[in-house]
């Protein structure tokens, strides 16, 4: 593979996440203003479904950035033992994974699905 192609490669996987974060999170630019607290709208529990394309290759970007497929015990390279304060860091990176899976309502089998793909492009 020429250093062309690969670089395209990238740019693309950054690209495609960029606009894949921004689609999650931002607000579409629309006329509609979002829910007020005192509207029905907003209290609607969000039951848990499928993940639509942008959702999922973020989810796969935090699996792989918060240790789901990965044990989580950082070994010193100067003492050659467990590092106990990088090991709660990433504890706290699966947490916040977790947190963001309970909040989604994701099934486990969404989730075994999010880390496998995650296992499989690493």
């Amino acid at each position: 593979m020429s250093f062309n192609a690969a670089a395209e490669r990238v740019r693309a996987r950054m690209h495609s996440r960029m606009f894949s974060y921004r689609a999650i999170f931002l607000h579409p630019e629309s006329n509609d203003p979002p829910a007020r607290w005192w509207q029905p709208a907003y209290w609607r529990k969000p039951t848990g479904g499928d993940l639509n394309v942008s959702a999922e290759v973020v989810m796969r970007d935090l699996a792989r950035y918060c240790y789901v497929t990965r044990p989580t015990l950082k070994v010193s390279q100067v003492t050659q033992q467990s590092d106990a304060l990088a090991m709660a860091f990433a504890e706290g990176r699966r947490d916040v994974f977790n947190r963001i899976t309970a909040l989604c309502n994701l099934t486990s089998d969404q989730i075994e699905r999010i880390a496998q793909r995650t296992a499989d492009n690493d």
